[in-house]
């Protein structure tokens, strides 16, 4: 390019590097040269209620990322079915719920990817009998 500037629109991951600029006079030239890095998107996942579960409860998983121009989001599951969309719910969780969820952000400019580990704990269950209680088969017990 013969310019005194350089313009570089609409800049994605692969415009990344380094950039010399050569200036030719009758005195001789001179260049110097400047490093561009192009970081990918500023990922995060929100959680609602948390990520540490009871069996039966329901969460919703959200993903977000500032800027940029049209996204895609698609959440890869711990079992690896893919959900296209930028928020996932998971009604009913069961311990097979348990693992990592990971968001992955694409789009013209390039992609991203963060993850969150979803944990479910069993029910917190206890039974009591009364001692000598004698029961005869076909009987209700409450």
């Amino acid at each position: 390019v013969t310019s005194d500037m350089l313009p570089v629109n609409n800049v994605m991951t692969n415009d990344t590097g380094e950039y010399t600029c050569i200036v030719t006079s009758e005195a001789g030239n001179a260049k110097t040269s400047v490093t561009l890095s192009v970081e990918p998107y500023d990922l995060s996942v929100e959680a609602n209620p948390g990520l540490e579960l009871t069996f039966g409860e329901n969460v919703t998983l959200t993903c977000t990322s500032e800027g940029g121009p049209t996204l895609n989001y698609t959440w890869m599951l711990p079992d690896n079915t893919e959900v296209t969309s930028n928020m996932l719910s998971v009604n009913n969780v069961m311990m097979n719920d348990t693992g990592e969820y990971i968001c992955i952000v694409t789009s013209e400019a390039g992609n991203a990817n963060t993850s969150v580990t979803l944990s479910v704990e069993p029910y917190d269950l206890s039974v009591e009998a009364n001692p000598g209680l004698e029961l005869t088969f076909g009987e209700n017990v409450t």
